[in-house]
């Protein structure tokens, strides 16, 4: 049993190294399907949130590669996308759970409403500039098809582990509507 858990694990690892993305990833549905975007609805929940840098804040939170640094202890499943904005970083939260509060006071709880938004999908690697380029491109894009969103919210959502061959890593971005639509 052991070695078969074991097998798997390598598995799982292997794949994700070629973009193969396995964690729960933050719920939706296509509302709307464009050329070069979608207009998607998704889910309420929680999520955690620190400083734009703080990636291992947010990750010692649930639990990966240390003692989870929450009120319970407790192991919390990675999940996709990483979140990332102008100022904050955020995971989201897998569906359905009661989140425990965080040892660290750089760490919050934050809770999303359900809300609707126009994603962008691209693959390359983790680059601001080029993140920034596709946000560029989307607002444009947006704005030729008279559809009204919150550009000063945008976020650039990141699927894969850094391991994942760069050209293969799953990035978009995202930009909410305005409440009025």
């Amino acid at each position: 049993e052991e070695g078969s858990r074991l097998r798997g694990g390598s598995k799982r690892a292997m794949g994700s190294v070629f973009g193969v993305v396995a964690e729960e990833a933050h719920a939706f549905t296509v509302v709307s399907q464009r050329e070069k975007y979608e207009i998607r609805a998704y889910a309420a929940g929680a999520m955690i949130e620190t400083d734009r840098e703080g990636f291992m804040k947010l990750a010692k939170y649930i639990g990966v590669s240390a003692a989870p640094q929450n009120e319970r202890g407790e192991r919390i499943a990675m999940t996709t996308p990483v979140l990332t904005d102008k100022a904050t970083m955020k995971f989201v939260l897998p569906a359905g759970i009661e989140p425990p509060a965080p040892t660290n006071p750089e760490v919050k709880v934050v809770q999303r409403p359900a809300e609707q938004a126009v994603v962008l999908t691209y693959y390359g690697g983790w680059n601001d500039d080029l993140a920034a380029q596709k946000k560029d491109e989307l607002l444009a894009q947006v704005a030729a098809d008279k559809v009204d969103v919150d550009a000063a919210r945008w976020e650039w959502r990141r699927h894969n582990p850094p391991w994942t061959l760069p050209f293969l890593k799953k990035n978009e971005i995202y930009v909410p509507l305005l409440a009025s639509q």
